[in-house]
C-alpha cells in the first residue's frame, strides 16, 4: 500500500472516531435532556418542601414564591436575623455541580455588593423525593417587571444608566473572582426587598470558571451546546462557540437597550435564525439608535474577544457618560414614584429575584 493511501486510512479512522465522539456526547444530552424534563414535570406536580418546615433549625419555610428552569423558590423567614429570606431547591437527580458551583459563586462573592448573601445550604427530603438547596437573601421585583410596569414600558435615561451601572459592578466582581454569569437578563437583575435603591444580580445556575487556578483564561472547548436566554445570548453562543467575559458584557448591552428602548429589534422573532440575523445586522451605532450615548459602550464590547479581560474602569466611565449631566444621585429611581407600591412586592409569579420562564427559551443543552 503506498503512503498515500495509508495517511488516507488513517484521515478515514479518525474521521470515524471523532464522529463516533460526537454522536456519543449527542445522546448523552439527549438522555440527560430527558431525565430532566421527567423530573421538570414531577417538580411541577409537587412541592420540594412542605409550608411551615424549618430548614437548618432557623429558616420557616412561607409558601413557594415562584420558579425558574429546574427550581423552586420559597420566602422563609429567618428565625435568628428576624427578616424574610428566600429558599432556592432543587431535584437531587438533577446535576449537583450546577448547584455547587452556584454555592462555590455567592460564597467567594459573599459581602460583594450587588450579590445576594448566602445564608445556608444543605439537602432536604420531602416525602421520597429528595432535594438540595440554597438559603439566600429575599430581593425584590426584577427589573423585566418593573420595566413593563412603567407607562411607556420603558425606564427613563435619569434612572436606566445608573441601574446598568450597578449591575456593570456586580458583573466585574464576578468576573473578577474568575466566573462568567452566562445568562445576564432583566429579569436576573433585581431590586432589594428592603432598599429599592439597591439593585443585585442574581440566578448563577449557568455559571462556569472561566480562568485557572493561575489566574489565566481557560483554553476555549469547541462545539458546546447554548448557554443562556436566546434574547440576549451573543451572537458567539449561537454559534455554539465557548463563552467569556465578552459574551456577558454583549448580554448587558442587550439588556440595556431592551431597557431603554422597551425592546430589542429581535423581540418579536421567534426563529432562531431570524434571530440571528437581526443582531448581525444590529450592531454599534444601528443597535444605539434610540440610545446614541451607548454607541462607544457598544463598540468597545463588540470588539472584544474570548481572550480579553475588559477594562472595567473604562466600561464604568462610558456608561457614567451616558447619564443627563444634570442628574443627582439623591434623585428617586423610575419605580420609587411612577409604578405602584406593589411593585417592590415579590408575587406569586417571581422567583427571590425572577419570573417563571418560557422553558423553550432559557437553554442549557
Amino acid at each position: 500500500m503506498s503512503c498515500e493511501k495509508k495517511e488516507e486510512e488513517v484521515n478515514k479512522k479518525e474521521d470515524k472516531k471523532v464522529k463516533d465522539k460526537k454522536d456519543e456526547e449527542r445522546e448523552r444530552r439527549k438522555e440527560k435532556m430527558k431525565r430532566a424534563g421527567a423530573v421538570y414535570n414531577q417538580m411541577n406536580n409537587k412541592s420540594l418542601i412542605s409550608e411551615g418546615s424549618t430548614v437548618l433549625g432557623r429558616f420557616e419555610v412561607d409558601a413557594i414564591i415562584g420558579g425558574g428552569g429546574f427550581a423552586q423558590i420559597y420566602k422563609a423567614y429567618d428565625k435568628v436575623r428576624k427578616e424574610d429570606c428566600a429558599i432556592k431547591m432543587e431535584h437531587a437527580t438533577l446535576d449537583i455541580r450546577r448547584m455547587k458551583l452556584e454555592i462555590t459563586v455567592l460564597l467567594a462573592l459573599r459581602g460583594c455588593i450587588g450579590i445576594p448573601e448566602i445564608l445556608g445550604q444543605g439537602k432536604w427530603q420531602n416525602g421520597d423525593i429528595k432535594s438540595q438547596y440554597i438559603v439566600m437573601q429575599l430581593v425584590g421585583k426584577n427589573l423585566s417587571e418593573i420595566r413593563k410596569a412603567l407607562p411607556h414600558r420603558r425606564f427613563s435615561e435619569r434612572t436606566l444608566y445608573r441601574a446598568m451601572l450597578q449591575i456593570l459592578k456586580a458583573l466585574s466582581l464576578l468576573h473578577g473572582a474568575g466566573f462568567l454569569h452566562r445568562d445576564l437578563k432583566p429579569s436576573n437583575c433585581c431590586i432589594g426587598a428592603t432598599d429599592c435603591t439597591r439593585i443585585y444580580l442574581i440566578d448563577y445556575g449557568l455559571t462556569r470558571q472561566y480562568l485557572d487556578k493561575g489566574g489565566i483564561v481557560r483554553k476555549p472547548r469547541a462545539g458546546v451546546g447554548l448557554r443562556g436566554t436566546i434574547r440576549y445570548m451573543s451572537l458567539d453562543a449561537h454559534a455554539r462557540h465557548d463563552l467569556g467575559p465578552n459574551n456577558d458584557l454583549v448580554a448587558f448591552l442587550y439588556t440595556t437597550i431592551e431597557c431603554g428602548d422597551g425592546s430589542l429589534p429581535w423581540s418579536n422573532e421567534s426563529t432562531h435564525d431570524n434571530i440571528i440575523k437581526l443582531k448581525q445586522a444590529h450592531t454599534g451605532e444601528k443597535l444605539c439608535t434610540k440610545q446614541p450615548v451607548m454607541t462607544k459602550v457598544a463598540e468597545y464590547i463588540e470588539g472584544l474577544s474570548y481572550h480579553n479581560i475588559p477594562d472595567y474602569e473604562k466600561l464604568f466611565g462610558l456608561i457614567e457618560d451616558c447619564n443627563p449631566p444634570d442628574l443627582k444621585d439623591s434623585e428617586p429611581y423610575d419605580w420609587q414614584y411612577r409604578t405602584p407600591h406593589n411593585v417592590m412586592t415579590p408575587t406569586n409569579n417571581e422567583t427571590p429575584g425572577g419570573t417563571k420562564e418560557n422553558a423553550t427559551e432559557r437553554m442549557q443543552v
